[in-house]
């Protein structure tokens, strides 16, 4: 998806089916993006999943772009690592309400790992206040979840000190261009007729 500066919106350009998910598929994926372009593409910003592979390929491509990983997809990530620990439906809203891991994104870098800690103290009174049974041993081992984000450097998934426009910009327009995708399945995991049948239809309007 491109964001079109002369009428201010974005174009989804380019739809990619993968085999698998690796650094080296990834990168001949942005490969591919940047000869069909002639070489001219210089994005100043790109957002994206939380894919480690996908983020090392972006920043060896696109060495002087500022690389984002979108916050929506952040919170989903952190999502389906909570259901790993087989964490209640209802637990797991805890942590993804407004003012506990979204906090984690906008705090200053030097804080992120005392914030941490914070968040995963807040669910328990949290959880006592909304009713719900605390599972002490499953949350014990939730911190490995929040170590999943060592693997990128904060400014990968922390917008501490970005502009607010920039933040706005680049992460609302692909949460709802994710959520209009999904709306038009209808059921996960679609076929592969269906999945082009979808895309073509977006296409064209």
């Amino acid at each position: 998806m491109f964001h079109y500066r002369a009428s201010g919106v974005f174009v989804p350009v380019f739809y990619i089916l993968v085999t698998c998910r690796t650094g080296d598929s990834y990168w001949d994926m942005i490969h591919c993006v940047v000869q069909a372009t002639d070489q001219q593409i210089e994005p100043a910003e790109i957002v994206c999943d939380f894919e480690s592979g996908l983020v090392n390929a972006l920043q060896t491509q696109f060495a002087n772009a500022i690389i984002l990983g979108c916050l929506f997809h952040l919170k989903q990530t952190l999502r389906r690592a909570m259901k790993r620990y087989a964490i209640p439906d209802e637990e797991c809203q805890i942590p993804m309400t407004i003012g506990v891991l979204d906090t984690l994104a906008v705090m200053e870098h030097g804080q992120v790992r005392k914030g941490m800690k914070w968040a995963k103290r807040e669910v328990k009174p949290r959880c006592a206040v909304a009713g719900l049974t605390y599972s002490t041993e499953k949350w014990g081992r939730i911190g490995t979840t929040l170590a999943w984000l060592d693997q990128y450097t904060n400014e990968v998934w922390n917008v501490f000190g970005l502009n607010n426009a920039l933040i706005a910009r680049t992460n609302n327009p692909l949460e709802r261009f994710n959520r209009e995708l999904n709306s038009r399945f209808p059921r996960p995991h679609p076929s592969m007729a269906t999945f082009v049948t979808v895309i073509n239809t977006l296409s064209s309007e």
